[in-house]
């Protein structure tokens, strides 16, 4: 695309290559349901309706899409704790103990960035590209527009959405790569372990400093299983700190000491590469004790 912004709840792109609207949606990764929704009577080329994909498009088009839908959860009264935003990004702080989503739960993450959008009139669906678990602090992504959804999802899968984590353990822990395969334990729900018939996992850890017994590691995945951060550390003999499925309760942590504080991703509106860290959170303090 030439040319791509963003102005109250319409997008504009200015189309630089010929082709047809069905390629175009493909280029966002879009899936039948928004195309189809989309088609209805949200998209104009050059100011006019179109419903058929297989409208031909050509150099200098003006693609008009109305992005506009109904807040799609309950807010909770609860405003988030916004660390980054864009026209098409969000990135809010999520603490300990909360959730994510939860259909039966009104005060999840979503619920807030609910609240954030009613006061600022974003007339918006709430979409999450990622998850954390519920004790993990740290930095959660969301799209703020259906249309980018899909394409911000598979830029997760493939790597091109980094994620990096900080995690304290107790014991002096020394730099590694582990790989090793995470499947379910069949005997604890929501637990899992090193399996030889689960899925790759592939983890490095970095010694970022040692204080009076405890590690702060930097975390990079290049797999993304369910708690493979978690379950590696534990596999190596080194739990993470209050962790409760695969370590022990710590009294010298307030919190499981897990935190996704670093996110860097492209902003397709500018062409550019974005870094947002935000490594404040209190039992963080320990390591700056002398």
């Amino acid at each position: 695309m030439k040319k791509m912004y963003l102005k109250k709840d319409v997008l504009f792109i200015i189309n630089d290559r010929v082709q047809n609207l069905a390629s175009f949606f493909n280029i966002y990764k879009l899936g039948k349901n928004i195309i189809k929704d989309i088609l209805k009577d949200r998209i104009k080329v050059n100011g006019i309706l179109v419903n058929n994909l297989n409208y031909q498009l050509q150099i200098n088009d003006i693609i008009t899409i109305n992005v506009a839908y109904m807040i799609d959860f309950i807010p909770s009264g609860k405003i988030c704790e916004i660390v980054y935003e864009d026209d098409l990004v969000l990135i809010v702080k999520k603490g300990a103990g909360q959730i994510i989503h939860d259909d039966s739960n009104d005060h999840a993450l979503v619920n807030d960035v609910a609240t954030y959008y009613s006061l600022k009139g974003y007339n918006r669906h709430i979409r999450y590209i990622h998850r954390l678990d519920k004790d993990t602090q740290g930095l959660v992504f969301f799209s703020k527009i259906d249309f980018f959804g899909p394409y911000y999802n598979e830029q997760l899968a493939n790597k091109n959405i980094k994620r990096e984590y900080l995690a304290i353990v107790k014991g002096k822990m020394k730099d590694c790569i582990i790989e090793n395969k995470i499947g379910k334990d069949r005997h604890i729900n929501n637990k899992y372990r090193i399996s030889n018939t689960g899925k790759m996992a592939k983890t490095k850890f970095t010694l970022v400093k040692y204080h009076n017994g405890y590690s702060l590691v930097h975390c990079e995945l290049f797999t993304g299983r369910t708690h493979q951060i978690r379950v590696h550390l534990a596999s190596l003999g080194f739990p993470i700190v209050n962790d409760i499925i695969y370590g022990k309760k710590d009294n010298n942590f307030k919190y499981m000491g897990l935190y996704a504080y670093k996110l860097t991703f492209k902003d397709i509106l500018k062409n550019t590469m974005v870094t947002i860290t935000n490594d404040v959170y209190s039992d963080l303090n320990y390591f700056e004790m002398n």
